[in-house]
C-alpha cells in the first residue's frame, strides 16, 4: 500500500499512433475507407476526386471551382432547395473545395444518419442540376472573391509569392480558383461539360470517420455501387518546377505597411528531407519564440508577427518568411530575415531540434482526436498521392532529425543568395531602399 506522502508513479504515454482505415474497392473502381472512433458520433466524410487543376482549359481555369460549389444546389431527385432542406433535414452539413491535386465534397452529419447522408451525398455528385442560374450566381460571387482577394494585401502577397516561384506554364502557378478572366468566361456548358466528363467513380475515394457500425461500406455501396460513366481517361498530374529568384515590389501608393513573402520553391512529403524541414522551420519561424518572430517582433517591434511556412503541394511546395510590417522598416525588416535564415554561421541546436519534435509529435494525438480531424488528414493525403502510413512514418522521421540535418535542410532549399521576395506596399517608399540592399526590383501596379 502507497503510504499517504507517496507520490504516484508516472508512466510514459503508451506510443501514438495514427489510425489505419478499413479499404474496400467497389467494382467500379471507387475506392472506401473507413475509421472507427469510439464516441464519435458526429461523422465526418469526405469524397475526393483525382481530378488536377490542370485538366481545365486554360481559358476556362476556375470551371473546377464553379462545378463543385453548384453540386449542392439541388438535383434531380431533390431539385432547387428542397436538396438543402433535406441536408437540413438529417443535421448534415455540405462543403467543399476544388485545389490544386483534386476536387473534394466533405460531409458531417450525425452517425445515425450517415446512411441517408450518403444517398445525398450520391445524388450530389451523379446527378446534379447544374442549372443556368446557379452557374451564373457561384461565377459573380467568385469574381467578387477575386476583387476582395486582390484589394487585401495579404492575399495580394500570396498570390504575387506564387506566381513569382513557379514557373507561368504551370496551373499551379495560378489562384485554384481561376483569375477574373478565365472565371468570368465559364458557362453552362463548360461546367456540365467539366461535370460529365471528370466526377467518375472509378477517380473518386470515400473516407468515413466517426463512431461505425460496420454498416458503412454496405450503406455506401447501396448509394454508389451502381454508379457507372462512360467518360474515359487518367489525366496526369502537373510537375511544377520553380524558376530564377525574382524581386517583385506590387505597388500600393500610400500604404503604411507592406506584406512581405521572402522564399523559395520547396519540397514536397515524398522528399527525404522532409522531416528535416519541418523541425528546421518550426525553429527559425513556427513558434512564437522562434528565431524570426524573437527578432523582428520582440527585439524590433517591427511586426505583430513574422512566420516561415513550409506549404507542401503534390509535387514541391511553397516556403516562406510571412509578415506585415510597417513600411519605414520593411528594408531592414527583410534584410535581417535574410540573415536569420543564413545557418551557415548559427546553425540549428540541439536544444531546438528537441523543442520542435516534442511539439509536433505532441500535438499530434489532439489534432486527430476527432473523426473530422482524421477524415481531413486521409482526405490530403489521398489528394497529393500519398499513402496514409505517412502520418506514422513521419511520427518516427521527426525523432531521428539531428541539428545537423535540420540545418542542411534550409542550408540547401533557402540559399540566402536565391530567394524570390515579393513585396506588397508603397513603390514609391520601398523601391529605392531595396534596390540599394542589392534586390533587383521589378514594379508591379497592384490591379
Amino acid at each position: 500500500m502507497r503510504r499517504s506522502d507517496q507520490r504516484p508513479e508516472v508512466k510514459a504515454p503508451p506510443r501514438w499512433r495514427f489510425p489505419d482505415p478499413a479499404r474496400l474497392w467497389l467494382d467500379n473502381g471507387m475506392e472506401l475507407m473507413a475509421c472507427h472512433r469510439e464516441g464519435q458520433h458526429v461523422a465526418a466524410v469526405s469524397l475526393v476526386f483525382d481530378v488536377p487543376l490542370n485538366v481545365e482549359g486554360v481559358d476556362i481555369e476556375g470551371v473546377a471551382t464553379i462545378t463543385q460549389r453548384c453540386l449542392d444546389e439541388g438535383t434531380r431527385t431533390h431539385p432547387g432547395t428542397a436538396f438543402a432542406e433535406r441536408l437540413e433535414d438529417i443535421g448534415a452539413v455540405l462543403g467543399g473545395s476544388a485545389g490544386y491535386a483534386g476536387s473534394e465534397l466533405s460531409l458531417e452529419v450525425p452517425a445515425d444518419r450517415l446512411g441517408e447522408s450518403l444517398a445525398l451525398l450520391a445524388e450530389a455528385v451523379r446527378e446534379p442540376e447544374l442549372a443556368a442560374d446557379d452557374v451564373a450566381r457561384h461565377r459573380t460571387l467568385r469574381l467578387a472573391e477575386i476583387e476582395q482577394a486582390m484589394a487585401n494585401s495579404a492575399h495580394r502577397a500570396a498570390i504575387g509569392f506564387r506566381s513569382a516561384v513557379i514557373g507561368g506554364r504551370y496551373r499551379a502557378s495560378r489562384m485554384p480558383g481561376g483569375e477574373a478572366r478565365t472565371v468570368a468566361a465559364v458557362t453552362t456548358e463548360d461546367v456540365v461539360a467539366f461535370h460529365g466528363r471528370h466526377y467518375r467513380p472509378d477517380a473518386a475515394t470515400l473516407i468515413i470517420s466517426g463512431d461505425l457500425t460496420g454498416q458503412e461500406f454496405g450503406q455506401a455501396a447501396t448509394a454508389f455501387g451502381d454508379w457507372a460513366n462512360p467518360a474515359e481517361g487518367y489525366f496526369s498530374h502537373e510537375v511544377p518546377q520553380g524558376v530564377a529568384p525574382r524581386c517583385l515590389l506590387i505597388d500600393r501608393p500610400g500604404a503604411v505597411q507592406a506584406d512581405v513573402r521572402l522564399g523559395s520553391f520547396g519540397i514536397d512529403r515524398g522528399d527525404p528531407r522532409w522531416a528535416d524541414l519541418q523541425v528546421a522551420t518550426h525553429a527559425l519561424g513556427g513558434a512564437f519564440l522562434s528565431r524570426l518572430n524573437k527578432v523582428l517582433r520582440e527585439e524590433k517591434g517591427f511586426t505583430y508577427g513574422a512566420h516561415l511556412v513550409n506549404s507542401p503541394m503534390r509535387d514541391g511546395g511553397l516556403i516562406a518568411v510571412q509578415g506585415s510590417f510597417r513600411t519605414e522598416v520593411v528594408p531592414e525588416a527583410v534584410s535581417l530575415a535574410r540573415g536569420l535564415l543564413d545557418l551557415s554561421s548559427r546553425p540549428i541546436t540541439g536544444q531546438e531540434v528537441a523543442a520542435a519534435v516534442s511539439y509536433t509529435n505532441g500535438v499530434a494525438p489532439l489534432r486527430y482526436s476527432t473523426a473530422q480531424g482524421i477524415t481531413d488528414r486521409i482526405s490530403a493525403l489521398v489528394r497529393d498521392g500519398v499513402n496514409v502510413e505517412f502520418v506514422n512514418a513521419n511520427f518516427q522521421a521527426l525523432t531521428l532529425v539531428t541539428p545537423e540535418s535540420a540545418t542542411q535542410s534550409i542550408l540547401e532549399l533557402l540559399p540566402p543568395d536565391r530567394l524570390t521576395l515579393v513585396v506588397v506596399g508603397d513603390a514609391a517608399a520601398l523601391e529605392a531602399p531595396l534596390a540599394a540592399d542589392g534586390w533587383p526590383v521589378e514594379v508591379v501596379s497592384a490591379p
